[in-house]
């Protein structure tokens, strides 16, 4: 047996006694997190409870994740707008769909995950029907076309509770969290294994995206 296929078996067991201390301390249970990338379906299979968002298992672009946070009910409110799939992308100048790619009005999704288009339709909507309005959260990353810029507008949206990972240290960006560690790569990228040294979800969810230390 390789070690690949021991992971595989452990991860049942391990997983639970990980996470046992942080799903005992959330107490915010029921709240949606917008997200650029897969990490927030990591906090929620970290936390055991169900996902609460269609941002999971996909990634979307810099640009196209700020517009549409500038315009979050039109895209997602009430339904939202239909998904669109499409063989070409805006970003990527020679894309093998290998996975679904849709543009939602227009914004680009990948769903990077998902085996066919009609696996990621069915999830989108089921999920987006789950969203808690009255208790979001908000998750930047610092790669896929990110800047300077889009991170400003970012931490100037009007939104309470939200975070941004970056590599780069500004101090002028109130939501900003340094990950000293991803200084040489220049993003930090989806390696979702070393936020918790920089970031504690728990506190962050529990006091109302108020904390956004790693204690």
């Amino acid at each position: 047996m390789n070690i690949e296929n021991i992971k595989n078996r452990l991860k049942p067991i391990i997983y639970p006694i990980i996470n046992f201390v942080p799903r005992r301390r959330l107490r915010n249970k029921e709240f949606t997190i917008i997200c650029d990338n897969c990490w927030a379906g990591k906090v929620y299979k970290e936390l055991g409870i169900p996902y609460q968002t269609p941002f999971v298992g996909l990634f979307i672009f810099s640009p196209d994740y700020i517009k549409l946070l500038n315009n979050l009910d039109y895209y997602l409110k009430s339904g939202g707008q239909s998904l669109r799939f499409v063989r070409e992308s805006k970003y990527i100048k020679e894309f093998d769909n290998s996975y679904p790619l849709a543009l939602l009005d227009d914004i680009e999704i990948h769903f990077l995950h998902y085996q066919s288009e009609s696996e990621a339709r069915e999830k989108w909507q089921r999920r987006l029907a789950r969203i808690h309005w009255d208790n979001l959260y908000f998750k930047f990353n610092d790669n896929d076309q990110c800047s300077y810029e889009l991170m400003k507008i970012f931490d100037n949206l009007p939104f309470k509770s939200k975070v941004i990972f970056s590599s780069k240290d500004y101090e002028d960006l109130t939501s900003l969290v340094h990950f000293k560690s991803r200084e040489k790569e220049g993003y930090v990228g989806i390696d979702l294994k070393i936020y918790h040294r920089y970031f504690n979800v728990v506190n962050w969810l529990n006091k109302g995206g108020e904390d956004l230390s790693a204690d």
